[in-house]
Formats: C-alpha cells, sequence, structure tokens
C-alpha cells in the first residue's frame, strides 16, 4: 500500500474518532443542561434541601463548562485534521498526476532532449579540441621542418 493511502486512510479515522467523541461531548452537555433545568425545578418546589441542590447544580453546570471547553478544543482538533486530510488530497492528486503514463513520457521525452542538447554540445566540443590538436601538430612539423 502507498504510503499517502495510509497516511491518508490515518488521518480519515482520525476525524471519525474526532467526530464521534464530539458528538459525545455534545449530548453530555446537553444532558447536563436537562439536568441543571430539572433540578432547578425541583428547587423550587423544595426548601428543606436547598444548599445540596445549589452545589449539585454547580456541579452539573462545571461539568458542562468542562465538557463545552472540550468540545472546543475537540473542534479546534477536528479542523486541524480536516486541514490535514485537504493537505494529503492535495499532495496525492499531485503525486497522481505525475505518475500517469503521459506525464512519464513527457518527463523521458524531456530527459531525451536535454541528452540530445548535451551531446551536441560534447561533439562540438571534441570537434573544436581535434582540430586545435591539428592545428598545434601542423605547427609542429613546420617548426621541425625549417
Amino acid at each position: 500500500m502507498r504510503p499517502e493511502i495510509a497516511a491518508f486512510r490515518e488521518l480519515e479515522t482520525l476525524v471519525r474518532n474526532l467526530s464521534d467523541q464530539l458528538a459525545g461531548f455534545r449530548r453530555r452537555a446537553l444532558a447536563a443542561e436537562a439536568r441543571s433545568r430539572e433540578l432547578e425545578q425541583i428547587l423550587a418546589g423544595m426548601t428543606g434541601k436547598l444548599d445540596e441542590v445549589r452545589q449539585h447544580a454547580e456541579d452539573t453546570q462545571a461539568s458542562r463548562d468542562a465538557a463545552v471547553v472540550e468540545a472546543r478544543t475537540l473542534e479546534a482538533q477536528l479542523a486541524a485534521a480536516r486541514a490535514d486530510v485537504e493537505r494529503v488530497q492535495v499532495a496525492f492528486a499531485e503525486v497522481s498526476a505525475k505518475a500517469t503514463p503521459e506525464a512519464l513520457d513527457q518527463e523521458l521525452a524531456r530527459e531525451n532532449e536535454r541528452l540530445r542538447t548535451r551531446l551536441h554540445d560534447a561533439r562540438e566540443k571534441t570537434g573544436q579540441l581535434s582540430e586545435r590538436v591539428r592545428f598545434l601538430r601542423q605547427q609542429m612539423q613546420q617548426g621541425a621542418e625549417r
């Protein structure tokens, strides 16, 4: 399996798990609100256990606040994970585009053209060097004949 596909699947699993956790925290927050309202109604009817009910309502509110904070944290993680998924998808699309036979053929054609250019340059330089050597030999022969 290609590494980008494995990374994509891992990110996808992470996003799914974060979404499930976020939904759980939202349910808990809604349940805490409902329980708080229920306790407020009971409080209105009760006079003897007022302090106990207030403490329980405060605890419930604290739980709700903690759940809201955690839900926001998870939402931020989810947004980051989604950004990672998009980044991986873009990278995967780029890699996939480069891996097509047409792209490979184009790259080979460009490489062949570069090699042809280098070969042509090398032939010209070799010809020039050959001419110089021939000229120097002629000069040496003429100098030796005198």
